[in-house]
Parts: structure tokens; sequence; C-alpha cells
């Protein structure tokens, strides 16, 4: 009897450690308020190196287009980047847009929404690569035609990334991403 009792109290013990062991993986996953504060971040990146990338787009001279375009990569690429320069405007603290949104993704897939938000964020860090590649291939250029002309496709690809709260998530965008969350807070 005494060794049944021992056998019952170690399978209970047992059992306890592997739930703990469950819950503790559980609890480190990421919730929807902490995935929707990337998202809110991300946007709010993403709205930000949209703006620069537009004043780049409408500058009158090579001077001012080189600097809005400078700016813009500053907020995709952040401060730990190796273009990132901070003699130009939008300095920024955060890690950039690029890194956020591949935290975001990173984040997404520890979640349970994984498996509806895994594609749209990598479209998201795809869309977001991109543009970035385009304003920095804007920005070497000394042609104020050639420079337009890249930072137009840096746009849209950066209203791609952004995107609407509508749109499918199977498109991606950040905005479609944060209006998902938002539903499941």
């Amino acid at each position: 009897m005494r060794v049944f009792k021992l056998f019952i109290i170690h399978v209970v013990l047992l059992f306890f450690m592997f739930s703990l062991g469950r819950l503790e993986s559980f609890s480190q996953a990421p919730g929807v308020l902490e995935l929707l504060a990337l998202a809110d971040r991300t946007v709010e990146l993403t709205q930000l190196a949209l703006q620069h990338a537009s004043f780049s787009f409408f500058a009158l001279t090579v001077r001012d287009a080189q600097w809005h375009a400078q700016s813009a990569l500053n907020i995709l690429e952040g401060p730990s980047s190796p273009r990132y320069d901070p003699q130009y405007g939008a300095q920024t603290s955060s890690p950039g847009a690029i890194s956020q949104a591949k935290e975001l993704v990173e984040r997404i897939r520890q979640s349970e929404f994984a498996g509806d938000l895994e594609a749209a964020g990598n479209h998201l860090v795809v869309f977001l690569s991109a543009a970035d590649e385009r304003i920095v291939s804007g920005r070497s250029s000394q042609n104020i035609a050639q420079i337009r002309a890249q930072v137009q496709l840096g746009l849209g690809f950066l209203k791609a990334a952004l995107g609407c709260a509508d749109d499918p998530l199977s498109i991606g965008g950040a905005r479609a991403i944060q209006e998902y969350l938002r539903k499941r807070r």
C-alpha cells in the first residue's frame, strides 16, 4: 500500500511539473496586446517613412530630394544600420520599420495567430525591404528625375506595406495585421 501511495504521489508530482512546464511555455507566447503594440509601432514607422519618401518625391532640388530620401532610410533601417545618418531628419531611437516588422513576424510565429498572420507579416517585411532598396537607389542618384523614379517605386512598396485595415490578410500590410489584432483584444 505504501508503494502504491508513493507511486500516486510521484505521478501527481510529475503531472504537476508537466503542467507547470506547459503553463510556463504558454505564458512566454506573446499576447494579443503585445502583438498589437508591435503592429501599432510598425504602422507608425511605415507612415512616417511614407511621409518622408513623399517629401523626397515632391522635392524641387536634388539636395532636398536626397535629404528626405535619407530621412526615409533612417526610419526604415534604424540607427543600427551602416546607412543611418543622424545629420538628416527623422532621427529615430526605434530599431527601424524593417526591424520592427521582423520582430512582429517573429512574435506572430510564437503566438496563437501564426496561422492567420504569418504570411501577412512576411509580405510586410518584403514590401518594406523592397521600398528600402528603391529609396537607397534614389538617394544615391544625382539626377532629380532618377531620384523621383526610384522613390516613386519605393512609395508604391511603402503603400503596400502599410495597406488598409480591410485588406485580406493574404496580401499583407501593417494595417490589416493591426485591425485583425484589434478585433481579438
